[in-house]
């Protein structure tokens, strides 16, 4: 669904959603916490829990099917809450501190649970899930905000997407601003309009040209593989709006359109259209730095920067075997001479198709003396292509993470090409196939990819 752009490869050696927090300020920390099994209660320790990850989701109308937000209704689902998230799997948030892989800074809209949050509900089910008295609850849940602050425009599509049957749909979607003038966008949202099939939407900058020749002059055209133009915005349900920090922006040309790569996912039993809204917000001067996302990754072979691997037939190859459930493929990039300049890191975000588990992006800094030397950026260690977001550190710009000319980014990612990957089973069963085969990189269901798009701030006053 990504790959690397060679135009943004250039660009940057030239230069030098989900289910999100309900709140600015949520960091995946707070919520209910401490209680053994003899006191925790729903009202007093678990409901501030599911306000911050769950609800979001699992409020009535919204993408989870099902609602969290009674007593009554949680009551029956104590064990299933717990299975859930003890293995990780709820809430979708991928990016989690590991033991190789400690951020130096948290990461804006963090939903994932601590391990003080995981054991209260643990104690919460092991007591039989009582409910407590009514009066320690917290506020009454209230949904976060489909729109962007302050919004000067809303784009919409020209028709509807129509959705049905029982596979997951993939569609892109194209909307033009129309602009008349250069801007500079520092707030972009989308507001899904079918909460019950708009499972996630990527979306990407690209010419009005490209556009049009990838659409056929329709303004949409299926698109589960590649990466139609520069991304800008990935939207998970329950997403909040991506504010851009002060500063920041993001430029748009009269000749630039946007591209909304739509993942939909059909309810099986009805028809639904959806009309999903993307809002832009925009700066009334240009910005000091300008928002560019750069793709470390996909190396092909050895000179691209992937090392040897262990299932590799003499020189390094990307391929993972089929029936192997345990393969890992590397790559180091060693950032060009060409940025003479350290780089503030904003965002960084990880994707792999269907075959991959686990996906790590550390730098290596050989000749800093303001960075470590050596620091982990993101890991993903359960990835789930399902729930792919970029990840914004949340800290101020001038002590984001660098990177310069010299330092190297190393990728490590993590296959599981056998019958035992659901996710594996389910592509092979699409494609018609009862038995694994190799995978190779590329951008259909059953390629893959080893790829760690980074959102890089860079003087706005170079020309991209």
């Amino acid at each position: 669904m990504l790959k690397r752009s060679s135009s943004l490869a250039v660009t940057v050696m030239l230069s030098a959603a989900a289910c999100e927090s309900t709140g600015p300020g949520d960091t995946g920390g707070g919520g209910g916490g401490g209680s053994n099994s003899a006191s925790v209660t729903f009202h007093r320790d678990v409901e501030p829990i599911l306000h911050k990850s769950c609800l979001s989701c699992h409020s009535n109308g919204r993408i989870g099917g099902f609602s969290l937000e009674k007593y009554e209704d949680v009551r029956p689902l104590a064990a299933s809450i717990v299975a859930a998230t003890q293995s990780r799997a709820m809430p979708p948030w991928g990016a989690l501190s590991t033991e190789g892989c400690e951020p130096r800074f948290p990461f804006k809209g963090d939903i994932s649970l601590s391990d003080e949050e995981l054991a209260t509900l643990q104690a919460w089910a092991d007591a039989d899930a009582p409910e407590g008295d009514v009066a320690d609850a917290p506020p009454p849940f209230v949904p976060p905000p489909l729109g962007l602050p302050n919004k000067a425009q809303t784009l919409a599509p020209e028709e509807p997407s129509v959705v049905e049957g029982d596979s997951d749909l993939f569609e892109c979607v194209v909307y033009d601003p129309a602009l008349t003038e250069e801007k500079w966008i520092d707030g972009i949202h989308l507001v899904p309009g079918n909460a019950k099939v708009a499972h996630h939407a990527l979306t990407f900058r690209t010419s009005r040209e490209d556009a049009n020749t990838l659409s056929g002059g329709t303004g949409r055209f299926p698109c589960f593989g590649g990466a139609p133009g520069q991304i800008v915005h990935v939207w998970a349900p329950g997403g909040n709006p991506f504010e851009l920090p002060k500063d920041v922006g993001i430029k748009l040309t009269p000749d630039d359109v946007l591209i909304v790569q739509m993942h939909y996912h059909p309810t099986g039993t009805s028809v639904e259209e959806d009309s999903s809204e993307v809002e832009l917000r925009y700066s009334d001067v240009v910005p000091p730095y300008q928002f560019v996302v750069t793709f470390p990754g996909n190396a092909a072979n050895g000179e691209d920067g992937l090392l040897p691997g262990p299932n590799d037939r003499g020189e390094p190859e990307f391929r993972i075997p089929a029936g192997v459930s345990d393969h890992t493929e590397t790559m180091e990039i060693v950032i060009p001479p060409e940025i003479i300049i350290e780089v503030p890191i904003l965002m960084a975000m990880t994707h792999m198709h269907y075959v991959g588990t686990d996906i790590r992006l550390d730098i290596e800094r050989p000749f800093s003396a303001s960075q470590p030397l050596e620091e982990c950026l993101v890991h993903t260690p359960q990835w789930d292509f399902n729930w792919q977001r970029m990840y914004t550190y949340d800290t101020p710009i001038d002590q984001l993470p660098k990177g310069k000319a010299g330092d190297i980014l190393k990728l490590t990612c993590h296959y599981d090409n056998s019958m035992g990957n659901p996710f594996v089973k389910k592509a092979l069963t699409e494609q018609g196939l009862s038995a694994p085969v190799d995978v190779v990189l590329g951008e259909e269901t059953l390629n893959e990819m080893c790829l760690a798009p980074l959102g890089i701030l860079v003087p706005s006053s170079i020309d991209l």
